[in-house]
């Protein structure tokens, strides 16, 4: 079989496992990725598969697992030079042993990253990493941490936004988080006035992020077709079949991805309701309450549970969607 044959079934099989992924069907995308490992031509697809399996395992909840493909990516991505997918995979790897409650060894793989991020000027990269470490230090109840970490991030964020070299909601998504992180700082360390300041603005812009993406969603039936949606019905003959299983494609992605942001909607609302019992206003403290309780109850338990800043595998790896 001839070079171009393999790349083009590398890469379908690559869009196939996203859009699974990206649909929560996370075992039968680990069996896509796999079968996609077996032809991998370079290092840098055998990377990005690699990682993507990572992933799929964590999203499983298989930690191990996950952190020995991760690792398996990361050996790879040093040993080619690939110093922006090195920030990526300690990243991961940093998340994925926070998500499994080991928060020494997910700082300690979080500051390699910030420190080759830095080294490169990778300004996303380390945007990210500080919003983690924020996130991490809240936990561990170092808030004065969180604050230094979390405004640095707001910095790069707002300046990338400034700059127009990041999509637009994808900086106000990494800005909501640095806020809600100083925010719940602020609540435990007891400056409920900032707290309140703060998490009601965090409000306000997730709110914002949830009205854009449901009217981006909400577009004409093909809008997200030619990015997202890749799949293997072109070539079926039945086209109305072919354009009903895009349509039931859409409506899951665009359900899955809006229940992430309700999600962190919730989360935002259950902590203004602490701030408000704190100040004794019970009456407000109720109505973010019941209102947090119709989104957790929405979205099911699983979005509480894993708060992630993972973006959506289409976005994650452009370069399969050109």
């Amino acid at each position: 079989m001839s070079t171009a044959i393999y790349s083009a079934e590398l890469k379908q099989l690559s869009q196939t496992g996203d859009r699974l992924f990206d649909l929560g069907q996370f075992e039968t995308a680990l069996n896509t990725f796999q079968e996609a490992l077996k032809i991998v031509l370079t290092s840098e697809q055998q990377i990005n598969i690699l990682n993507r399996i990572g992933l799929v395992y964590r999203r499983l909840e298989k930690y191990d697992c996950a952190l020995k493909y991760l690792n398996l990516a990361l050996q790879l991505a040093q040993e080619i030079g690939e110093q922006n997918r090195v920030v990526m995979i300690l990243n991961d790897i940093g998340e994925t042993y926070c998500l499994s409650i080991e928060y020494t060894s997910a700082l300690r793989y979080y500051a390699q990253a910030l420190e080759i991020a830095q080294d490169f000027c990778n300004l996303l990269g380390m945007g990210i990493i500080l919003n983690h470490l924020g996130e991490i230090y809240n936990l561990l109840g170092l808030f004065e941490q969180t604050l230094n970490c979390c405004q640095k991030s707001l910095e790069i964020f707002h300046k990338l936004e400034r700059k127009s070299e990041l999509d637009k909601l994808a900086c106000q998504t990494n800005i909501a988080t640095a806020l809600y992180n100083i925010g719940e700082a602020y609540l435990w360390i007891g400056r409920y006035t900032q707290a309140k300041e703060i998490l009601e603005l965090t409000l306000a812009i997730r709110q914002k992020i949830c009205k854009v993406t449901l009217n981006k969603f909400s577009q004409t039936t093909d809008a997200l077709d030619k990015n997202i949606l890749h799949n293997n019905y072109l070539n079926s003959k039945k086209s109305s079949q072919t354009n009903q299983l895009l349509q039931q494609e859409k409506i899951c992605f665009s359900q899955s991805i809006i229940s992430q942001y309700r999600a962190e909607l919730a989360n935002t609302m259950n902590l203004i309701e602490k701030v408000y019992c704190h100040i004794g206003q019970q009456q407000k403290a109720e109505k973010y309450r019941q209102e947090k309780l119709e989104i957790w109850e929405s979205c099911g338990e699983k979005s509480l549970i894993y708060n992630t800043y993972i973006l959506p595998f289409y976005l994650r790896f452009p370069c399969h969607y050109a």
